[in-house]
């Protein structure tokens, strides 16, 4: 690297921390990672027991939320033969070819646990960072200074157990998720798991089909239920969250209705004890596809939340006593926590998050520090909003993207969701392709129109995948354009690998003849537009869905 190269601290060398890396290469910065653990990968590499300092971990039958096509990164891709969602074995195999493709390790430097992340003596005119770190090894600990920072240790700060009276005195056992691994040691025993969203229903569904005595969930205020398959056997979120589902267009939404794909196919909540009971206080998303039939067979029972806890069971909100209890696990998410941050206000008075567009805190005296994956679950894909969050960054520290004024980004926090230190999930589509649109990476619709309309309907009506955002800009990628159009034979194909003849343009149209009409007419209207606005000066397509969803 020339000696004039910015260097960037990386701080963690999970999914975030790989492509931080390669985020900082591609924009010519000099990435050093810091890894507290001996593996890359984060929590999808999986042990047995927790390793020192760990929070978030996985448990022994896990698989993904967001099928692979989803999931995937933007230029390296899940192979085809790939389950259509992979467990933690592929994924870290994934995560490590991922690695050693793009050679990525030379970068990480291991058993590196940061100790604290301050100011340099002299950041009021250089905006530089002191990194202090403990070498796990030789416990020594190491001083450098930084150019810039990407703080890239995940949005799980800590975990988080809710506050129940009479905790203390109860005689059973109590932990968090993080620590459970297999349904083995709890055989026999009744079980309370509280909490309402992924991981709790899947310890659930698992805890009763494997011999417990009894296993509640205990939900506070319902949940929406969706099967990881549509009714048709698709994966949801491929269907649900393309971009024209995302739009008001000739009521585009009404035909991804969440009702063909939440609750298991459109099971109502309220039959199972998961409808809200309070529809203006936050309900949980819970991707599960066995739930209603595993409360069907009485494997789970649907419990409101726990008032207090006596000796040897709990007390519920509706006044119930449950005696006998052995275990209570509680399946309670993690909060937002950046310890290692010294001097850096990252909530308000409030609690809000401060980080404009959920990357850069706002009050910084100078643009040289970006958080990737504060918010760790964006749906329908993680791991591409991840990827663009550490694209976006890495303009910000080489000083090829500006940051407007501080009023303005205060403003533009304000107008978003607000986000607390408590982890959660957020609809990702449209936030990748504001990103994309701030670096370049954005493609033309007007201009796949004209020149490849067969993408430029793949655009509006497939999945929003990750190549979208390496058609075009410096970082490029020459098999995006086939990955968009193989997405769908990839995810099907583990389902079914008997070869299917190719498809034609002919036999293509037909099939899709409904759509191709409309975004024909979508098309025509656009064109009718522009038209009136060369006439029309004082006529701007600013409003509506076109501010929405802008073509430019």
């Amino acid at each position: 690297m020339d000696v004039n190269t910015k260097r960037v601290a990386v701080i963690g060398a999970g999914v975030s921390g790989l492509v931080a890396i390669k985020s900082c290469l591609e924009e010519g910065l000099e990435p050093v990672c810091f890894e507290r653990h001996d593996q890359p990968g984060g929590l999808w590499y999986y042990t047995s027991e927790p390793r020192p300092g760990q929070v978030a971990a996985l448990y022994r039958s896990i698989i993904t939320n967001q099928s692979k096509e989803l999931l995937g990164f933007s230029d390296f891709r899940f192979s085809k033969e790939d389950p259509l969602y992979p467990g933690h074995e592929q994924v870290y195999e994934y995560l490590k070819e991922y690695m050693n493709v793009f050679d990525l390790e030379k970068y990480i430097k291991y058993n590196r646990r940061v100790v604290k992340v301050s100011p340099s003596e002299d950041h009021h005119v250089s905006g530089k960072w002191t990194v202090q770190v403990h070498n796990t090894e030789s416990d020594d600990v190491e001083t450098d200074t930084f150019d810039g920072v990407m703080m890239c240790s995940g949005g799980f700060g800590d975990i988080y157990i809710p506050k129940i009276p009479g905790m203390k005195d109860f005689k059973g056992t109590t932990l968090h998720a993080n620590l459970y691994r297999e349904p083995s040691p709890y055989r026999g025993k009744r079980v309370i798991v509280v909490g309402a969203s992924h991981t709790a229903g899947e310890l659930s569904c698992e805890l009763g089909r494997h011999q417990c005595a009894k296993v509640y969930m205990s939900v506070r205020n319902g949940t929406i239920v969706v099967s990881r398959l549509t009714k048709s056997g698709l994966p949801y979120g491929m269907t649900v969250t393309s971009r024209a589902a995302l739009t008001s267009v000739s009521g585009w939404r009404d035909r991804f209705d969440a009702e063909h794909f939440v609750s298991g196919g459109g099971h109502p909540t309220d039959r199972f004890g998961l409808k809200a009971k309070d529809p203006t206080k936050p309900i949980s998303v819970m991707v599960n596809g066995d739930m209603q039939t595993c409360i069907a067979a009485g494997q789970v029972t649907v419990i409101p939340e726990i008032s207090k806890f006596t000796t040897n069971g709990v007390i519920l909100s509706d006044g119930r006593v449950l005696d006998d209890i052995d275990v209570v696990i509680f399946a309670t998410g993690y909060t937002i926590d950046y310890k290692t941050l010294e001097g850096i206000q990252m909530f308000d008075r409030n609690g809000v998050l401060t980080l404009y567009k959920y990357i850069v805190p706002v009050d910084l005296e100078h643009p040289s520090l970006v958080i990737v994956g504060a918010l760790e679950t964006f749906i329908p894909s993680t791991w591409n909003t991840l990827e663009l969050q550490a694209q976006w960054g890495a303009r910000v520290l080489n000083g090829r993207l500006r940051l407007p004024n501080k009023n303005k980004m205060k403003s533009d926090i304000y107008s978003r969701p607000t986000l607390t230190n408590h982890y959660k999930v957020l609809e990702c589509t449209l936030y990748q392709d504001e990103l994309a649109r701030d670096i370049g990476l954005l493609p033309s619709v007007w201009k796949l129109l004209f020149t490849d309309p067969r993408l430029a309907y793949a655009y509006f009506f497939g999945p929003a995948v990750g190549p979208w955002y390496r058609l075009q800009g410096s970082a490029s990628w020459n098999g995006a354009r086939d990955a968009i159009l193989n997405t769908w034979e990839n995810t099907l194909y583990p389902l079914n690998p008997t070869p299917k003849p190719r498809e034609t343009w002919k036999s293509f149209i037909w099939r899709n003849k409904r759509d191709v009409l409309i975004i024909s007419m979508i098309g025509f209207g656009l064109i009718l537009a522009s038209q009136l606005c060369q006439v029309n000066q004082r006529f701007v397509p600013t409003q509506g869905w076109l501010k929405t969803y802008p073509f430019y």
